[in-house]
């Protein structure tokens, strides 16, 4: 019957067919796409067969499905880390270190008082003319080794005083800033446990003092005796470890079961 049917010719993607032959006139087959040229061959249009359907077309070749055995596409987020059947987003390297630069230079500013007060307390002491003979000190009298000993113990007991007080304290707040010092409260991050419960003095001080201070410290004192170097590259690989630890866990959160969250 007549209609437009796969050019036989392959000049077009559709041709016309009259019911008795292919005419001149052509199409765009919908969507573009051309389609196979009939198997048989064209017919002329003296021999025109009788008023019927157009010579048969093969079908286009069957899409190939995709493999049964390929994985499905899955969406690769930020890490995150379930607390208390919460999930939290973990925070990355570079606001981890952004905030202990920040801590350290707010405690450097809390210890600037007692640093102030030790330099008044020896300005007297003339420093140029101690000597050191046979073990002993010479060139200063016994006051003023009084005095430089008291300069120093009130250096080392405010930065103890320090240390009991400003990471500790600040990170035992109760209720949005629990776990946050002030550098963490500036960029967005916090110090939650794995058990869920909130941060207290206790576990602050053991995790911000206790292991990033006299832990870390003695394995540097001990390491640099030994290998000139090796305790502060071993100290280094400690707070870097974040950058590659697949929970971005730093020795101190491995230590004292915590991570470090994003709000």
């Amino acid at each position: 019957m007549p209609g437009w049917y796969a050019d036989p010719r392959g000049e077009a993607s559709l041709r016309w067919w009259n019911g008795r032959a292919w005419t001149e006139q052509t199409a765009v087959a919908p969507g573009g796409r051309a389609f196979a040229p009939p198997v048989a061959p064209v017919a002329q249009a003296s021999s025109a067969p009788a008023l019927g359907a157009p010579p048969p077309v093969a079908a286009p070749p069957p899409v190939a499905a995709p493999p049964p055995s390929a994985p499905p596409l899955v969406a690769v987020g930020p890490p995150t880390v379930v607390i208390a059947g919460r999930t939290r987003l973990l925070s990355d390297w570079w606001p981890r270190a952004g905030a202990y630069i920040i801590d350290a230079l707010i405690t450097f500013a809390f210890t600037l008082p007692f640093i102030i007060a030790a330099v008044v307390i020896v300005a007297g002491v003339d420093f140029s003319s101690i000597k050191v003979v046979d073990n002993q000190i010479k060139g200063i009298s016994t006051e003023e080794q009084a005095a430089v000993g008291g300069a120093l113990l009130l250096v080392f007991f405010g930065a103890l005083l320090v240390a009991f007080t400003y990471q500790p304290i600040t990170m035992a707040r109760a209720g949005e800033q629990n776990g946050r010092t002030w550098g963490m409260q500036l960029l967005g991050i916090r110090v939650v446990r794995e058990s869920g419960a909130a941060m207290t003095y206790g576990p602050a001080l053991v995790r911000q003092f206790l292991v990033m201070g006299v832990l870390y410290g003695v394995i540097s004192g001990i390491g640099n005796a030994f290998t000139v170097i090796g305790g502060t590259i071993a100290i280094a690989l400690a707070y870097l470890w974040p950058l590659w630890d697949s929970e971005n866990r730093a020795l101190q959160d491995f230590i004292c079961s915590t991570h470090v969250v994003r709000d």
